[in-house]
Order: structure tokens, then C-alpha cells, then sequence
């Protein structure tokens, strides 16, 4: 969480770190090529007020991306389908196919899914009005990404089958993940929850340390490798790929 916590706050730089001096802020709608463009918004407030906006999404898993960022983020979904890669190729050579293929289809799900440069802030209407610093300037190229309210939760990693299941009210982490098949060097013991909002969080999902976690729809399931799977060099390995799915953007 304190890596998490270190990514959002630089990328959240990018609302005051450019000297432009106003902003061009580019929305996409789900399942339509047509975008609008507005110029000239000076914060978070104004954005949120704009009629282009209004009743047309989901403002928690609504999400902002700033050009720069989007660049970074990117370069780091390559960086990590080579790592994918190189592990997998170190464990066929240590005839650990089975692992290799977990790490393959891990890298084919990362792979498929798009990325952006998302600034960590709330989107909330009252919140960017009542709490003090919330009303974040916007000072150069944006995108908004603009949602349906979901209806499914999404589980990615090392489980099989992966994709979209319905979101039921009152099921918690370890419930989505019943009807699913753990892949070998999965971690059966804890799971990572991210929300609409980009916030990441472990959750315990064994049958002796389960505790109750609702989720929100929109969020997404990782299950990830397992502490002994992993080679020493690769520790880190969950907490890059969390990082990445923090800024995919939404279906």
C-alpha cells in the first residue's frame, strides 16, 4: 500500500507540474469512437459541472489520466509483459512448466487490457466542493473516460477462467472466487481487491483467515503468485502487476 500511496501522489504531480495555462480535457464515452473536447477548464470542479458530463457517468469509477502520465504508464505495461516474459523463459529452463504457464496467462490477460495515465483524485461532486484541497487545478492534456454504472466484478490472475461475473450485493472477495480453478503458484490464501475508484487493498480469502470484504461493482479480483512461487529476483512482481491494473482503463 505504501508503494501504491508513493505512485498515486507523483502522478497526481501532474496537476500542477505543467505550465500551460489552462487545459484541454478530451472525453470518451463507452462503446462510441466519438469524443468531445473541452478547453479552458481550470479545475476539478468545472469539469465535474460540465454538461457534456452530466447523467452520462459513473463518477467512482470514472477515471482522469494526464498525457505525461499515460506515456509513463504505457512504457510500464511493456516494461512488465518482458518481465513476464524473461520469468517464463527462466522457468521452462528450470523445467517449471507448469509455473511457466501461470506466468503466460497472467501475461496474456495484462496484455489485453488498456492503460492510462490516472490521476489518483476523487471525481466526487461534494467532495471536490466541501473538503479543502480536493478542488485539484488542471493545467495541460487530459483524458476522461466516462462509464455505465458496471454491473459485473472482474478477476484477473492466476485462476482459471478469468473475465467478468455478475456483482450480487453482500458477496465478498472470497465468494467471486469460488466458481474459479487456482492455477499453479497462486497465493490461495489472500487476494488483492481494487476498486473503481484506483484504492488496492489485500484481503484474506482462505477458509481459515477469511474475513468479510464487500465489494463495489467495478472492481477488480487479483489473484496473485504466491511468496514461494516467485524467484527472489521477481518478489515484487504482485505489486507491479496491481499497480498496472490500478490504471486500466474501464470497460
Amino acid at each position: 500500500m505504501k508503494k501504491q500511496l508513493l505512485i498515486a501522489v507523483g502522478l497526481c504531480a501532474g496537476f500542477i507540474a505543467s505550465a500551460v495555462a489552462d487545459s484541454r480535457v478530451t472525453v470518451y464515452y463507452p462503446g462510441q469512437s466519438q469524443t468531445t473536447l473541452i478547453s479552458g477548464l481550470q479545475n476539478l470542479q468545472q469539469l465535474t459541472a460540465r454538461p457534456e458530463l452530466a447523467g452520462r457517468t459513473w463518477w467512482p469509477g470514472t477515471v482522469i489520466a494526464e498525457r505525461g502520465a499515460t506515456a509513463a504508464a504505457v512504457g510500464q505495461q511493456r516494461q512488465l509483459l518482458a518481465r513476464l516474459s524473461a520469468l517464463a523463459g527462466e522457468l521452462r529452463q528450470d523445467n517449471d512448466a507448469e509455473l511457466a504457464a501461470t506466468v503466460e496467462t497472467i501475461s496474456r490477460q495484462l496484455a489485453a487490457i488498456r492503460v492510462t495515465g490516472r490521476q489518483f483524485v476523487s471525481l466526487d461532486q461534494d467532495q471536490i466542493r466541501l473538503i479543502d484541497g480536493a478542488n485539484h487545478s488542471l493545467r495541460g492534456e487530459y483524458s476522461v473516460y466516462t462509464l455505465n454504472r458496471p454491473t459485473s466484478i472482474r478477476v484477473f490472475g492466476a485462476v482459471t477462467p478469468g473475465g467478468s461475473q455478475p456483482f450480487q450485493v453482500s458477496r465478498d472477495v472470497s465468494d467471486y472466487l469460488q466458481t474459479h480453478q487456482y492455477l499453479h503458484g497462486a497465493d490461495k490464501s489472500e487476494a488483492w481487491a481494487i476498486l473503481p475508484e484506483g484504492a488496492s487493498q489485500q484481503v484474506p480469502v482462505a477458509y481459515w483467515n477469511r474475513r468479510h470484504n464487500e465489494l463495489a461493482p467495478g472492481s477488480v479480483v487479483y489473484v496473485g503468485f504466491s511468496r514461494w512461487a516467485l524467484p527472489r529476483a521477481y518478489k515484487d512482481l504482485n505489486e507491479q502487476i496491481v499497480s498496472l491494473l490500478t490504471h486500466r482503463i474501464p470497460d
